[in-house]
């Protein structure tokens, strides 16, 4: 489960696709820079992206989730804020030069109205000239990755059984979370909303962003209705 996802390398990740879309994200040119992290959860992406240089923000609506976030930056001894809010209606004062919001945070929010309103409070975040990095789990990460609807296992002393199920006419896929620690239980349920690539345009279009480049599969290769995860390069126009 989460064990499996490489925070490091993601953050790289992110940098190497503002480059190629023509953004300068060398050290010298990102440090101070002001970064907001939509649906930052636990604070892993943050971490990594204070470490290169960025003035980090974390936002997220889960104040489980940032407990365990700022028991990290303590212990990391990191310089990063984290907001609890929710990100699709965040309105805090700052503005910021990026911002990013990745793990399928975008595919938790339940309507196209909301994804809109989404990509507009982003828009009004950054500052003009602003970059937005996001990615989305599309339909054929839910119809393919089979292997993945079932798993069990343990980590760190925590048993952990996961079963997913996708419903390809609501287009929801479904995990169903359960774990096991010191005789203690959890059961989580989480939805994801699968939207179209050409939905998703229309609605970052639609609050006004420029569309830099689409990247598939976590590759520099243009993304594909056939692509299972996509991270768009979104910039807001300048003024005149």
């Amino acid at each position: 489960m989460m064990k499996e996802v490489n925070y490091p390398g993601w953050a790289r990740y992110l940098t190497q696709l503002m480059k190629a879309a023509g953004l300068d994200s060398r050290r010298s040119k990102i440090r101070g820079e002001k970064l907001c992290e939509f649906g930052c959860g636990t604070g892993n992406i943050c971490l990594v992206l204070s470490k290169l240089g960025f003035e980090v923000t974390g936002v997220d609506s889960s104040g489980e989730m940032l407990r365990v976030a700022r028991e990290k930056v303590a212990r990391r001894g990191a310089n990063l804020r984290l907001v609890l809010d929710n990100m699709v209606t965040y309105s805090g004062e700052e503005r910021f030069d990026r911002a990013v919001c990745v793990y399928d945070s975008m595919n938790y929010i339940s309507t196209q109205e909301a994804v809109g309103r989404f990509f507009r409070t982003v828009s009004d975040s950054l500052k003009p000239g602003g970059v937005f990095v996001f990615d989305a789990s599309l339909e054929s990460n839910s119809l393919n990755d089979a292997s993945l609807f079932v798993q069990r296992g343990r980590h760190r002393g925590i048993y952990y059984h996961r079963k997913s199920h996708y419903d390809p006419k609501e287009k929801i896929h479904t995990t169903y979370v359960r774990l096991k620690k010191d005789g203690k239980v959890i059961e989580e349920i989480h939805r994801e909303y699968v939207y179209d690539l050409h939905v998703i345009r229309e609605l970052f279009t639609q609050a006004g962003f420029e569309e830099r480049f689409a990247a598939g599969d976590f590759t520099m290769l243009e993304a594909n209705n056939k692509s299972e995860r996509v991270h768009f390069v979104l910039v807001k126009p300048s003024h005149d």
